[in-house]
């Protein structure tokens, strides 16, 4: 008798992606403590860089979102195709890294298999607003609300893959009322003044406790005026530490992030970091998606828990009731057989 491979299920797919979930979880706890034991251990300063994290929990997370799309398929698909269709987008992805279309290796291999899931979401969720329209409103959420959950988790796993594979970093050294372009970047900072003061209680010799530098600059983008920031340099004598203030401008499509990174006030020039993250916006949706999604499930299963709690009430007072009536019913036919007998 042979042997045949079982066809993937809720149970089976749940299972295999809660396997996979505690193996990702295991890496990135492993991970986070080994800088914590060796500092312990050794007294060592140990820094894990993301590619630390990113070899390790590539393969994980690719199992961990076939799974997923495999279980947004299950129940609403013919089983004997479910298998291909995630096999197949799989293939595309080993495809995708050997022709490599983006030009990176990670977003090749992604992509690929996170579209999928998506698409299968998107399909699941047609179909429960399809099907059966006469159901109450609540049913309906309570279950839209589990693959609105699964939909926030792809757009994390989006926003994270290219957030992090198409960030652009450079730095440059700028002078007051200098124009200057950083490296493979669509923007240009204009530096417009550089404002010193003290601010705070006196301390020792000093006569505050910090010194402040704040700069003012234009931002153009592509040639053209953008946007007006202000990043400060704050010098704490009284803490023996230097600290900055950063600039953030999150759009729809891409975050700016620009700090100071060293400043010569004499000779009127700062040295600023800037970083471009395109698609940082995928991150975000995902997070708020996912709490939505949890919201409503909380609230349609408390919902539905209520209302059954009042259903076996209201069942157990009809049975009271007819409890009530039956007895008083034998009541009088006793009452009447004993006139009868008379």
């Amino acid at each position: 008798m042979k042997n045949k491979i079982p066809y993937p299920t809720t149970s089976n797919t749940m299972l295999a992606a809660v396997v996979t979930f505690l193996l990702l979880a295991t890496i990135i706890t492993m991970g986070m403590l080994t800088p914590l034991i060796a500092k312990l251990t050794t007294g060592v300063e140990l820094g894990l860089e993301p590619a630390y994290f990113n070899n390790r929990t590539a393969i994980p997370v690719a199992i961990l979102v076939l799974v997923l799309s495999t279980g947004m398929l299950v129940g609403y698909a013919d089983r004997k195709y479910v298998i291909p269709i995630v096999g197949a987008s799989a293939a595309l992805s080993i495809l995708f890294a050997v022709i490599s279309p983006f030009g990176n290796t990670p977003m090749d291999i992604a992509l690929p298999i996170l579209i999928v899931a998506l698409m299968a979401s998107f399909y699941r969720i047609i179909r429960i607003l399809g099907i059966n329209k006469k159901a109450p409103p609540s049913a309906k959420i309570r279950k839209l609300s589990a693959h609105v959950i699964h939909v926030g988790i792809i757009l994390i796993l989006l926003g994270i893959i290219l957030s992090s594979n198409m960030k652009l970093e450079g730095s440059a050294v700028l002078s007051t009322g200098q124009t200057s372009s950083f490296e493979e970047q669509h923007y240009q900072l204009k530096i417009n003044n550089m404002d010193s003061h003290y601010t705070g209680e006196p301390f020792n010799s000093y006569p505050a406790s910090s010194y402040t530098t704040r700069v003012d600059f234009d931002i153009y983008k592509k040639g053209n005026y953008f946007k007006s920031g202000q990043v400060s340099y704050i010098t704490d004598f009284k803490w023996g530490q230097t600290y900055t203030t950063t600039y953030i401008n999150r759009g729809p499509t891409e975050e700016l992030f620009i700090a100071p990174r060293a400043i010569d006030e004499s000779g009127g020039k700062i040295d600023l970091y800037m970083r471009t993250v395109p698609f940082i916006n995928f991150l975000w949706g995902g997070i708020y998606m996912m709490v939505i999604g949890m919201i409503a499930l909380l609230i349609t299963e408390r919902s539905k828990g209520i209302k059954s709690g009042s259903s076996g009430m209201s069942n157990k007072a009809s049975e009271g009731r007819y409890d009530h009536m039956l007895e008083e019913e034998i009541e009088k036919r006793k009452a009447m057989r004993a006139k009868e007998n008379r």
